[in-house]
């Protein structure tokens, strides 16, 4: 069973910092999920929202404001795609949510001599168009994945390595059946954000992995 640090070990740390990131790993994940976008300067930065509001109280855009700056306005929180890579080995997993669009050819390029990534969005048709020879995860909510006919079709068209769904879809008999014939093809499912080791004792035979805030927890259970 998979354990990925969702935004690092952030039920303990602040959300996809470098700290963060880093217990994860320490408390014995397999690897972390963190979010992508880019700066003002075209660097790759690792940041949830589009702005510093909720975290910082400031209401600043990321795209607005450079690597530098960002820096300087988080007391140095704000941490780089490239610094995680110098400081988490490539041993351990890191799935890498592209937030925007544009920041996926710089991703691209910066993870070339990285091994175990998976890239993941909700943009479908951006992973499909642009990560094809990586592994890449659709990420699904409740809104992007169309009808249950056409995802289906599409999944076996394209074979994504994995798929991320969220817990909540477990609750359907009729999503399980088809996430277990896309297992039996070999993708992976993964589930976010996990939290509940009921839940997860429910659902466990049906998935290969979590990404969870409670990484501890969810690395004595598997």
């Amino acid at each position: 069973m998979i354990v990925l640090g969702h935004r690092g070990y952030s039920a303990k740390y602040l959300e996809n910092t470098l700290e963060a990131l880093m217990k994860a790993i320490e408390a014995g994940a397999d690897g972390v999920e963190l979010d992508v976008r880019l700066s003002k300067d075209g660097e790759v930065v690792v940041s949830h929202d589009e702005d510093l509001k909720r975290l910082f109280g400031l209401d600043v855009k990321i795209r607005d404001a450079t690597v530098s700056e960002l820096k300087e306005l988080t007391d140095g929180k704000m941490t780089t795609l490239r610094e995680v890579f110098e400081n988490i080995s490539d041993d351990k997993i890191i799935n890498i949510e592209i937030k925007e669009r544009e920041a996926a050819d710089a991703v691209l390029e910066i993870s070339k001599k990285r091994k175990n990534l998976i890239f993941s969005s909700f943009d479908l048709d951006l992973l499909d168009e642009k990560f094809k020879g990586t592994k890449y995860g659709y990420l699904i909510d409740e809104e992007n994945y169309g009808s249950i006919e056409n995802f289906v079709e599409r999944v076996e068209k394209e074979l994504p390595y994995s798929l991320h769904i969220p817990y909540q879809a477990f609750e359907l008999e009729y999503a399980v059946e088809v996430l277990r014939s896309f297992r039996k093809k070999g993708i992976l499912v993964l589930v976010w954000t996990l939290n509940d080791s009921e839940i997860y004792r429910k659902i466990r035979g049906e998935i290969d992995g979590v990404i969870t805030d409670e990484v501890e927890l969810f690395v004595k259970l598997r």
